[in-house]
């Protein structure tokens, strides 16, 4: 199946001291062919985004190490950073984005005073913690290893047949 691969250059942007945004620039656009998706998914240039357009799909092949990608190019309009932080209400210093480029991820360092992030973009308003970057799993105890006892399948026992009680006379006599 015919694709266009559209490469992009990764552009940093510095928006506060902890939060790192990666913005995309168009470079070039090539026409291959391919013969699956798991195809469209191998190719990949270090230090750039790759764009893989088929005839109903599509695939992002990130070549540069971020905290977190958004799952397609989107235009961010601004990114909110909490100030203050109460036991029941959050004060929040919104930072609006002026530049002209789609972006495709960040970096971020959360810290006692910045626990997340809230991004505001075209599709709406999301929350960025450190659980939506790691997946944080609760320790398990483990348990001894010490072999159990297997337990024995007792056998029941039978149960007789019961006899159907014929009260006629002829079955009597023979």
């Amino acid at each position: 199946m015919d694709a266009v691969v559209i490469h992009y250059d990764v552009v940093p942007f510095d928006v506060v001291p902890n939060v790192r945004l990666y913005g995309v620039r168009y470079e070039k656009e090539e026409r291959i062919s391919v013969n699956s998706r798991e195809e469209a998914e191998n190719i990949q240039v270090p230090g750039k985004v790759i764009l893989v357009r088929m005839k109903d799909d599509f695939v992002i092949n990130i070549g540069v190490n971020m905290a977190y990608s958004f799952h397609k190019i989107i235009n961010v309009k601004g990114i909110a950073i909490p100030v203050k932080i109460t036991g029941e209400a959050v004060q929040l210093s919104y930072k609006p984005i002026s530049e002209a480029l789609g972006f495709i991820g960040l970096d971020i360092e959360f810290t006692p005073d910045v626990p997340f992030i809230t991004i505001e973009t075209e599709e709406g308003s999301k929350i960025i913690s450190v659980s939506t970057i790691r997946d944080i799993k609760p320790e398990i105890p483990r348990d001894s290893k010490t072999p159990e006892k297997k337990k024995r399948k007792r056998a029941r026992a039978k149960k007789s047949r019961k006899r159907r009680k014929i009260k006629s006379k002829g079955s009597r006599k023979s």
